[in-house]
């Protein structure tokens, strides 16, 4: 796709013979002045020609995916798509550094998504699902993540088709009041996952090292500069260093459930039947907000730019690209399914009793190590350490990248260095965290639960956005806008994920202080989701992603050049100026 107005995508380098090209993508692409190929570059006669008419400069693609094949599925494709690749440039949420490190073998987009899905907050609601219904909530679990990759794939297509990622198309879409509504909700989420990933990390050193928690918590806060660090030293380290942590999760949990000798008859009997004790609803639904992340979901749409489809890409390459993203994410997503349910077998295992009553206290995350020390031995107790460490540490990065999408995709350049935006972050995570650490420890997975309630709450107004730009045609052309079957398939899924929030939160409602407040917050609350469902949206695909709101211009009397387009079935107007 090609810029409507190129003039602003370059900018001149200390060295004149570089210059820094703004892809179709939304990442910078190193071009440098030439009348030759790219050594050992692949594409088609037209991407070359198109290359020698862009003022003779020559692209350097991230990630070169080649021709469009005509075979139904190829090994070599998925290989283009989702396997290594070599680049001189970094992606734009990385520092100057990372330059320095032209061959790199870049992480999957697909992989480093799947990681939210097995942050401390999911293993919380895992190891509490399978203390309290045993087996029994196994095939929630699994649709919890068949949902979750129905909008993960939902906003990879935007990334895809567009060329933007979600924030950046939010921002183009509503009004500057309304983004900013929208990014508070996203940034809500982003902490909730911080302080998570804060308090889980700080409980496994804990368990490995015995360091008070207000200690690991420190620690914790500190550590995301350290990964900066390492970044300093070459993308590749850093990716390998992730690829680890996922690595020593999997086998940790895994070898858990393994050594607690589960009945396999029951797993299989907990996929198929669909049934959910009734002292186990809170945990249900709890399940669907932990599994579901908000801020995932700008992560996965900006994480599929890394791959180059050429400046003009044709409907049959993204169509290609869309169908090979949706497999690597497909098994990512499988496999972290299989990591969180060996988290629910092994706790169904060692503490799950069917006359267990009600009132009894159930493990989290901070006694989890002393119940699997009981039953499964010393060793259980420092898998399970090993495996929440992994697991913390890991989100984080997903975390503070996300957060770097969204906040440059909403408000622009406003931060020039990333860790002006984490220390903000950090910060903020830092106060109730350390609260809690120090004042409150038994009140650990209390805060847990809160923190998978808050990201239930910020989910609908980041779904219901992806829908209505999904089933756009002004935004992804009649090609790819969502077919009516799937549009109503996503508006249900919608609305049952808003549903089981809404009876989260009324879960935790007691007294009649707390209902009033709920009453309030509750109506205010689902009165803006109505509005933002039925609100048209403005589709502004010609703004500056560097000057943020400001570059936008009012949605409401802005003078007799506007031109408004609207169509029958998207209930979407776009702007010319």
């Amino acid at each position: 796709m090609v810029p409507h107005d190129a003039s602003h995508l370059y900018d001149d380098d200390e060295d004149d013979t570089e210059m820094s090209l703004l892809n179709g993508y939304g990442y910078p692409y190193k071009a440098r002045p030439s009348d030759e190929a790219t050594e050992g570059s692949t594409g088609s006669e037209d991407n070359v020609r198109r290359r020698q008419t862009t003022n003779d400069l020559e692209f350097k693609p991230e990630i070169d995916t080649g021709d469009v094949s005509d075979s139904c599925f190829s090994f070599r494709k998925l290989w283009k798509y989702t396997g290594p690749g070599k680049t001189d440039v970094e992606f734009n949420i990385f520092t100057e550094h990372a330059a320095n490190d032209p061959y790199f073998f870049p992480f999957c987009q697909g992989w480093l998504m799947s990681i939210a899905y097995l942050d401390p907050g999911n293993l919380e609601s895992d190891l509490q699902a399978g203390a309290i219904a045993g087996y029994q909530l196994l095939w929630l679990l699994f649709w919890a993540h068949v949902i979750g990759l129905v909008f993960q794939l939902l906003s990879a297509r935007l990334g895809t088709v567009t060329g933007q990622h979600l924030a950046q198309l939010i921002r183009r879409a509503y009004s500057p009041r309304v983004s900013f509504v929208l990014w508070a909700f996203a940034q809500a989420a982003i902490i909730g996952a911080d302080i998570m990933e804060i308090i889980g990390t700080a409980i496994a050193l804990h368990i490995l090292l015995h360091l008070p928690l207000w200690a690991g918590v420190m620690i914790t806060t500190i550590d995301t500069f350290t990964f900066m660090m390492i970044q300093r030293y070459g993308m590749r380290k850093m990716e390998a260093f992730f690829m680890l942590l996922i690595a020593i999760m999997t086998g940790c949990f895994w070898m858990e459930m393994i050594v607690s000798k589960p009945d396999v008859s029951q797993i299989v009997r907990g996929l198929i039947v669909p049934v959910v004790p009734k002292n186990a609803l809170i945990q249900a639904v709890g399940m669907l907000g932990a599994v579901v992340m908000p801020h995932n979901m700008f992560l996965h749409s900006a994480l599929v730019g890394s791959r180059d489809l050429g400046s003009d890409p044709s409907v049959r390459k993204k169509r290609e690209a869309n169908f090979y993203f949706g497999i690597e994410s497909g098994l990512a997503l499988f496999i972290s399914f299989l990591v969180n349910l060996a988290i629910v077998v092994v706790f169904a295992q060692v503490f799950y009793k069917p006359d267990t009553p009600d009132t009894a206290d159930f493990p989290g995350l901070a006694d989890a190590d002393a119940v699997l020390k009981r039953t499964l031995g010393q060793s259980a107790q420092y898998l399970w350490g090993a495996g929440l460490l992994a697991a913390g540490q890991s989100s984080t990065m997903t975390g503070t990248f996300a957060g770097q999408y969204v906040t440059e995709g909403f408000f622009g350049n406003i931060f020039r260095k990333e860790w002006h935006r984490m220390a903000i972050t950090r910060g903020i995570s830092l106060v109730p965290s350390m609260l809690v650490a120090v004042f409150a420890v038994d009140r650990f997975d209390t805060m847990g639960e809160l923190l998978n309630v808050l990201q239930s709450v910020c989910l609908p107004p980041v779904i219901i956005p992806i829908v209505k730009l999904s089933s756009a045609a002004v935004v992804m052309s009649s090609e790819f806008k969502l077919s009516r079957a799937m549009h109503i398939v996503s508006w249900m899924l919608t609305v049952v994920i808003i549903g089981f929030n809404i009876f989260l939160f009324v879960s935790h409602v007691t007294g009649p202080i707390s209902l009033a407040v709920f009453i309030i917050l509750g109506s205010i609350y689902v009165g803006f989701l109505i509005w933002l469902t039925w609100l048209p949206i403005n589709y502004s695909p010609t703004s500056s992603d560097d000057d943020g709101w400001m570059a936008l211009p009012l949605h409401e009397g802005q003078g007799d050049n506007q031109a408004r387009t609207s169509t029958d079935d998207d209930d979407i107007s776009i702007r010319s100026r």
